[in-house]
Formats: structure tokens, sequence, C-alpha cells
């Protein structure tokens, strides 16, 4: 487990009185930078894009040890969605960056990962917009990661919201240090437009915030960027020691030059400087998103949806089908998988990943079991899709376990767990908690 937090201050600047109920932040039990916004109108999506900055996990660092970005929307209380980016300490110096998405409701709690985890030397180094919109006029939502659907939840009750988060976390605070997240957010009016929020309408809440009394390690450097409208969440966690830059990839130019109506060319270069604009300034972008079509030739998209929508004929089950035979999707997953680096070394053990999944869902290794799998194996079972998007005979490590669990910082209790794992990389790909998991 990581270490222990300590001597830990809450620093808000309102008062805990004027926060509004959409915008209660939980328990202080890990370290976080927050931010969350709130509008006296309707929500129907959220929106923030930021880069991939270096994290490392310093000598005291325990495996399993995590750090994450993300946004978090919480529609009515007892559900929630979350999509960010997630780093691990996976194995002696091997870590993750691993893009993913998640959502609880009704006793059940479900884990998505959404591409093959980058590691161990460093984050990609470019921008990564994450979204969740209103799915049509139904209470769930549509998850899209970089412009491209990837999931729908099924567990929210309502398809509205009157605000979210974006954080900045980890659960060792003294042994990570993080390199400097610009979070960029913006909702998603019921109009249809996209539009950012009124600094007065933005809280922020931080652990301890470095200053001559709070030196590094234990605090977080956190400003908010822009007046009368909040632009971004400019956040790092500093060590006595800058963290491992590196270059990012070479990436090829998009081999398509249009792809569903987007010019794949303007979107890169847009990508590349500030994703907050390319709804606005890339031609055919704004309706293919709206669309819910394979907007981005340069990632790896979702072949179908976990579920059909009723009623809603753009996202439905058979224009998903029709769009995963496409030439595109399958170049991007190629795309997007000549990109990604596994892990050095050999792979990772069971008694490893037991560690992983341990300080992940509050457990003690003797109360989890393992086995050995297929991708192909697990989706038959859980009824996923992961073997479209890694190798269908990619052997994985399955752990459960009946003991009551946690989803890092969700409070709620539940019984039992299911997750598998990538042992080549250490990365989550799926995760079950509570009463809708295979191998119960």
């Amino acid at each position: 487990m990581g270490t222990a937090l300590i001597a830990i201050s809450v620093v808000n600047v309102q008062p805990a009185a004027a926060v509004p109920l959409a915008c209660q932040f939980p328990s202080n039990e890990t370290a976080a930078a927050r931010i969350c916004m709130e509008d006296s109108g309707q929500i129907d999506g959220a929106f923030a894009t930021w880069k991939n900055s270096p994290i490392t996990f310093e000598s005291g660092a325990a495996v399993g040890d995590w750090v994450k970005n993300y946004v978090d929307m919480m529609p009515v209380p007892g559900t929630g969605i979350e999509i960010g980016l997630r780093s691990t300490k996976a194995g002696q110096v091997g870590r993750t960056y691993e893009p993913y998405w998640a959502e609880n409701g009704g006793q059940t709690y479900q884990e998505h990962a959404i591409a093959p985890a980058r590691g161990p030397a460093s984050a990609d180094g470019l921008q990564h917009s994450y979204m969740v919109l209103r799915s049509g006029r139904t209470t769930q939502w549509d998850v899209l990661f970089d412009f491209n659907p990837v999931g729908r939840t099924t567990l929210q009750t309502q398809g509205y919201t009157k605000g979210f988060n974006v954080q900045l976390e980890t659960n060792n605070l003294r042994n990570t240090s993080i390199g400097e997240m610009e979070d960029r957010f913006q909702y998603l009016a019921p109009d249809g437009q996209l539009l950012r929020f009124d600094r007065a309408k933005v809280f922020t809440q931080v652990t301890t915030t470095c200053s001559s009394t709070n030196p590094p390690p234990l605090c977080f450097n956190a400003t908010l960027v822009g007046s009368p409208k909040a632009i971004a969440w400019r956040v790092s966690k500093p060590t006595g020691a800058a963290p491992t830059s590196s270059a990012p990839p070479n990436l090829s130019a998009p081999a398509a030059t249009s792809l569903n109506g987007v010019d794949q060319r303007s979107l890169a270069a847009c990508m590349a400087s500030d994703p907050a604009r390319c709804m606005k300034d890339v031609p055919g972008l704004a309706r293919c998103v709206q669309a819910r079509l394979v907007c981005n030739s340069n990632v790896q998209a979702v072949r179908s949806p976990a579920t059909s929508t009723a009623g809603d004929s753009r996202l439905s089950a058979e224009k998903f089908k029709r769009l995963a035979a496409t030439r595109f999707h399958d170049r991007a997953q190629a795309a997007w998988r000549s990109t990604a680096f596994k892990m050095a070394g050999s792979h990772l053990t069971a008694e490893q990943i037991k560690r992983l999944a341990a300080t992940r869902f509050h457990l003690t290794a003797d109360q989890i079991q393992t086995r050995t799998i297929t991708a192909t194996g697990y989706d038959q079972t859980a009824g996923t899709h992961l073997s479209q998007t890694w190798d269908a005979n990619l052997p994985l490590l399955v752990v459960t376990s009946t003991g009551k669990v946690r989803a890092g910082t969700n409070n709620t209790q539940y019984p039992g767990l299911t997750a598998v794992y990538d042992p080549a990389s250490g990365q989550l790909l799926h995760a079950a908690l509570g009463l809708r998991r295979p191998f119960a």
C-alpha cells in the first residue's frame, strides 16, 4: 500500500457553506487538487482536455500506487461517471499510463479501459480530450475519448446534471511527482453549445497548497486561470527533483484526409495545439460528434456499444456495427497500437497483480483469487469487447474477491469484485464491483 498521508489540510476558495450540492467534495482520504463547476441551468455534457505530462513514482512508492487526472460527474446522488487518465506503479520500475472510464449506480460499479496502456518510460506528451455527453433523450450518457465514442453508460438514472469536477489525485502524496496538467474545461448546454463557466461558479479544493510553509513533496501547485470566464485548472505535484521528461512519439500524418466528414489534418493540428477549440474550428467535427461517429483516425474507437439505446436511431447497435466494418476503424486501431508501449522486462506475476488490485480496490492480497483467461474467454463470460481492442488470444489474469471492496475515492462499499488485468503491462482492462459482475 502507498505511504499514508499525513498533516493534510484543506483550503477552499469559498466557505464550505457556499458550495452547492452539486459541488460537495468527497472526504480527504486521498490527496487531490480539485475544481467543481456548477450552473443553475441544465448541463447535458462535460468536456475537458489536457496534455499527458510525465508522472514519476519515487523510490518510496509501492506497487499499486496511483495517480489520476479525470472528469467526475454525479447526475444524482448514488450514481456517477468518470473519465480520465490513470498512471499506476506496476512492477519495481514500471508504470502505466492508461485512459479509462467508469460509472457507478444501483449497487454496481463498472470500469473500462479505453486503449492499450503506455509505459514504462513516459506519457505520450500529447493533448487528449475527454467527453461525457447525454445519450439522445435517455437517462444514459455517451463517453468519448479524443472525439471518438468509446462507450455508453447503463447505470445512470438522469440524463442531465448541474455540475462536474475535474481533478488531479493520488493515493501517495509523498512519493509521486506529477508534471503540470492544464485542464481546460467546458460544458454542453441544452442548445448544443459548448460554454465556459463563470469564474464565480467554480469552486476549488486543494489538500495542501505549496508555499514557503508547505514545501514539496506534500503539496500541490494549483492555479485557476481565466476571468470572468474560467478557462483552465493548472495543477502539478512537485517533489525535490523534477519529473523525468521525454519527447512525445513521432506520430505519422493521418492516413485519411477526411473521415465521416471531419478534415483529419485540421483535427490533428488542432489536437496538437488546443483541443478545446476543435469542436468550433475543425470542419465537420461538431456534426460528427453529434452523430456519435468515429471522428479521429489516429485513435481507436468502440466497435459496438454495450447496449443499444431504444428510440435513438443515431446510436443504434447496427450503426456501430457498420462503423466497425470500415477500413478507417481498423486503420485507427493499428495507428494506436503502433504507439502503445508495453512494459520493459518480464510480465507481472500473479502476486504483483494481486498487489495492484489490493491497492486499487482496498483489499488485502489474501482476499483475492486469480485465474488465467484469454481476452475472448473473458468477453464470453463478462459480455465485454476486450478482444476487439486487444489480441483475442491475449492471456489475461482475472482477479476475484467476495470481500467488501471500494473503487478509488468512492466511499461506497460493494459486495465482491471481478477485474481483469493485462500481465504484460499491469493495465486494468475491466472491473465489475457489486451486483453485476462475472465469475461471481
